[in-house]
């Protein structure tokens, strides 16, 4: 009864609360020195490969009293905004000069994205995002600014290819048919979850796709300097930003945005800060810093960021280390896939997980792919039959797995048996994925943990072999 003092609005979000309960769960009794009964999570998308180095070099810093104010107000200090043009400037080749005033900064990127929907989108109106995806996008376009995330399903292409931009028009065409006005599309550049990077190609497709439609395109970049290279994945595509592309005649620059934060690059999830970087679009700026206080970054979070930036030499180092790590994190977890039999998407060269492929160890049937046009699942998701191309090469190209009813209750059995085995790892579900029995696995924690993490999940794996498979 009492829901019904509620708004509606808040009814709406009552279920996206209560799904925050699972991670709550692991947050709470994580494994540690502490802890050694605790839950191991290999499943968060949080780099902890270097928080003593960053905890040491902040317990240097001065605490000055100047944080203790409100700064220079809620979007952003004079410092931050010029540390953070001049480091885009250094890193991200862009073609043109970034400045600090097409910076808008935020108390993470989770704010930002709240912020540029409601800049760009009326309550209802619809964001195209490619499937998988990563798992908070639903809430945070629709929790406060009340826009719909419209996932997009691959059906048998390459998620990072340019084919893929065909089935961002199909459902752009099928969302409007049924009135829902699509404003914009968001890309996980870096992608999570697969860890894999857009070529140029790619991008350049989306950005005349989003010219042709008059759509924003928002670009999503917290990884971008998390990139690493192993023997096995030396040939994957490289990062590249869409600010590194001249969008003459490809797309008006008004409609290009990019999101970047503190938390990942950084390994800085604690101190929330994020950014809205639109370089040629100061209405949509102007409008935002007037809601901007709702999302005001702390100014220790500013100084302490500012810190990092303008110190090259250590910030150089910092990267390069961080890439090494990540480097020996993915072999890790890779050498451990290949003992076990699992397969992921190839390729990988980004972020701190691989995208990981459990169907052939839960017992999925291998078919062909038919002319169904219905296997996408809505935003609450579906019980329906489900067909899509594996991306990774396991089975063949042209082949594809079916996944029904069944196949959900194996991935929840096979989930149960990790937690109750204290390893946690992110289900596909949580991503929209298009078939059940892909997971990501993240490898960005501390060895040691790593390795308690992966011989509890070894030993579940060992389990299902010797049962037959889920039940």
């Amino acid at each position: 009864m009492s829901e019904q003092t509620l708004s509606k609005r808040s009814q709406q979000n009552l279920p996206a609360g209560a799904s925050f309960e699972k991670l709550i769960q692991v947050l709470g009794n994580s494994y540690g020195d502490n802890n050694l009964e605790g839950i191991v999570s290999l499943g968060v998308a949080e780099n902890g490969l270097m928080h003593e180095e960053l905890a040491a070099y902040f317990n240097k810093l001065e605490f000055k009293s100047s944080f203790l104010t409100y700064g220079d107000g809620p979007f952003g200090s004079r410092a931050l905004r010029s540390a953070l043009s001049s480091f885009f400037n250094d890193y991200f080749n862009p073609v043109q000069k970034v400045l600090p005033e097409q910076l808008l900064v935020a108390g993470g990127v989770t704010s930002v994205i709240d912020l540029v929907t409601v800049g760009v989108a009326d309550e209802g109106d619809g964001i195209l995002i490619g499937r998988p995806l990563y798992t908070s996008f639903k809430n945070d376009v629709r929790a406060r600014a009340g826009a719909r995330m419209v996932p997009v399903s691959a059906q048998g292409k390459d998620p990072m290819s340019e084919e893929m931009v065909a089935q961002y028009e199909k459902e752009l065409q099928k969302q409007e048919r049924q009135g829902i006005k699509i404003r914009a599309i968001i890309l996980s550049s870096p992608h999570n979850p697969l860890g894999k990077c857009y070529s140029i190609d790619a991008l350049k497709a989306y950005m005349r796709f989003c010219q042709r439609y008059r759509l924003h395109l928002i670009s999503d970049e917290v990884y971008a300097m998390s990139i690493y290279k192993t023997p096995s994945n030396a040939s994957a595509v490289p990062f590249t930003s869409v600010l590194a592309i001249d969008t003459t005649n490809l797309i008006d620059a008004n409609l290009v945005h990019i999101l970047y934060g503190m938390s990942k690059d950084f390994s800085s999830n604690g101190l929330r800060g994020g950014i809205l970087l639109s370089q040629h679009n100061p209405p949509l700026l102007s409008s935002l810093k007037s809601i901007a206080i709702f999302s005001w970054p702390a100014s220790t979070t500013e100084n302490y960021w500012t810190a990092l930036l303008t110190d090259r030499p250590f910030l150089d180092s910092y990267f390069a280390e961080n890439r090494r790590r990540l480097a020996a994190g993915y072999a890790r977890l890779t050498s451990f896939f290949t003992a076990h039999g699992i397969g992921w998407v190839e390729g990988s060269n980004a972020g701190f997980f691989l995208w990981a492929d459990f169907r052939g160890l839960l017992g999925a049937d291998i078919g062909v792919v038919g002319d169904d046009d219905g296997a996408g699942v809505e935003e609450k998701g579906g019980e329906q039959m489900v067909e899509a191309v594996a991306v990774n090469e396991k089975p063949a190209q042209g082949q594809v797995y079916k996944t029904s009813r069944r196949a959900k209750e194996r991935d929840e059995w096979f989930f149960g048996k990790l937690m109750a085995a204290k390893v946690y790892v992110a289900t596909g579900d949580a991503f929209f994925a298009e078939e059940h029995g892909w997971y990501r696995v993240s490898f960005s924690v501390p060895e040691p943990i790593l390795k308690v993490g992966l011989e509890r999940l070894g030993r579940v794996l060992e389990e299902v072999k010797e049962d037959g498979g889920a039940r």
